[in-house]
């Protein structure tokens, strides 16, 4: 018999409601724990996405892939934006690439995330010295890495980058031998010392190092154009032409890669191939300087004198100053006759031209690697940069030389007489201002 007892009967109906009820509970509390669980892992998929984003731009970076590493990074910064170091790699992305006030907010941004750390100080130090203080912060620099600093090569490049920047050639190759004695294979380095080593005209050093370079990265063109270029002024065509050749197939209308081929069929004797591949240039660029040049050298060798004064006073049009263009002009002109006046005037330039260039270079590769902070060896050779048109090169020893000595009268002529001629009256009068205070 079913219970009558009314206790019984209400404890039967508190059962049957709180059943259903802690259901629902358990329910609510796995959907909660699974979305929960769900966000979390979404959380770090997303987290997890933003890092392998940072790593692949590291490695776009170090692969020098700058465009890649700057999309990679601001990928990356989506979803790390609040992360000191993402901001830390972006900011040596973005000084790599030239881009010092991007740089700069990005190091800010990591000071804010994390506070000063050694690495975020030592991004500071290499950001002013690409900036233009590397007189003042390289000793420092050099002396962290005389203690084995871990990020030597990175203290070497940014030192190495500015001294190349600045024509300081001999204080470049002491970073780049170092960075290289540190990594032997680091492509970078010895791209860079192929470079300063052919302005140094160091030519075994050259194709040394560009050859180790193309068996590191083969696909590296710029690399084995500069050896190419350098076999051929070594008198080493047969050597240049597979190089050169592979270089064809990759760039069909490169004018340096067709110019130089043509010298090598010219030291080879097949004048008529030369001759045809000089003519394609120049009939995709009539203005270009190595051409005109050989061009007129081919008509000289052959004695056709003056067809090669034709192209030859079209290459000083292009490249008033140099030297070469100039002594093969003489002897053309020379070789013609009724024409010695005429010759005679051109190797009085020549002679004046080339005394101005061997000046100038032993300033760059000699003087100013010794005295770096001379300002009147910095003056001479803004002037000679200037005569020979090279603008922004010399506007940098002129700024470098008053940045050591304000009062530098011949400095301030030079900028003077710079800003007249670039009709800029303005800045003309700005350093006649200072000039007249220095001179107080």
């Amino acid at each position: 018999m079913a219970s009558t007892d009314p206790v019984v009967a209400r404890s039967g109906d508190r059962a049957t409601t709180r059943a259903p009820r802690r259901v629902r509970r358990r329910r609510l509390w796995l959907i909660l724990a699974w979305s929960g669980l769900l966000l979390a892992a979404g959380f770090l998929a997303v987290e997890g996405w933003g890092l392998w984003q940072e790593r692949s731009a590291r490695q776009a970076m170090a692969d020098e892939h700058f465009d890649d590493a700057q999309k990679l990074i601001d990928l990356a910064l989506l979803v790390r934006e609040s992360v000191a170091s993402t901001h830390l790699l972006a900011a040596r992305i973005a000084r790599l690439r030239g881009l010092y006030s991007e740089a700069e907010r990005h190091l800010s941004r990591c000071e804010q995330l994390g506070g000063i750390s050694d690495q975020l100080q030592l991004e500071w130090l290499l950001l002013r010295c690409q900036q233009g203080e590397v007189d003042e912060l390289a000793p420092g620099l050099l002396a962290a890495v005389d203690h084995n600093h871990p990020e030597s090569g990175a203290i070497l490049e940014a030192l190495a980058a500015v001294y190349m920047r600045q024509l300081r050639y001999i204080e470049a190759l002491l970073c780049l031998d170092r960075w290289i004695e540190r990594t032997p294979d680091s492509v970078r380095a010895l791209d860079w010392r192929s470079w300063v080593s052919n302005q140094l005209d160091h030519r075994s050093r050259t194709i040394s190092d560009c050859e180790r370079v193309l068996e590191l990265q083969p696909g590296r063109s710029v690399v084995r154009l500069r050896l190419a270029q350098t076999l051929v002024e070594s008198s080493r065509p047969g050597d240049a032409v597979p190089h050169l050749e592979r270089l064809r197939k990759e760039q069909p209308t490169n004018p340096e890669v067709l110019t130089a081929l043509a010298r090598c069929w010219m030291a080879q004797v097949r004048t008529d191939d030369a001759r045809k591949l000089f003519d394609a240039v120049l009939a995709g660029h009539p203005d270009d300087f190595e051409a005109l040049l050989w061009r007129g050298n081919l008509e000289r060798e052959n004695g056709a004198f003056a067809e090669a004064e034709r192209f030859l006073r079209k290459a000083l049009e292009r490249s008033p100053r140099d030297p070469e263009a100039r002594y093969a002009l003489y002897l053309s002109l020379q070789a013609q006759s009724g024409r010695q006046t005429e010759a005679d005037k051109e190797l009085a330039q020549w002679r004046q031209d080339q005394q101005t260039r061997d000046r100038l270079t032993h300033l760059l590769r000699t003087e100013l690697g010794v005295k770096p902070n001379d300002p009147d060896l910095a003056v001479e050779a803004a002037k000679l940069l200037l005569q020979q048109g090279e603008d922004q090169l010399g506007l940098f020893w002129l700024n470098r030389a008053l940045s050591i000595n304000p009062r530098n009268a011949a400095g301030r002529r030079e900028l003077i007489a710079y800003y007249e001629r670039t009709n800029n009256p303005a800045k003309a009068e700005e350093q006649r201002r200072q000039l007249s205070q220095t001179m107080k």
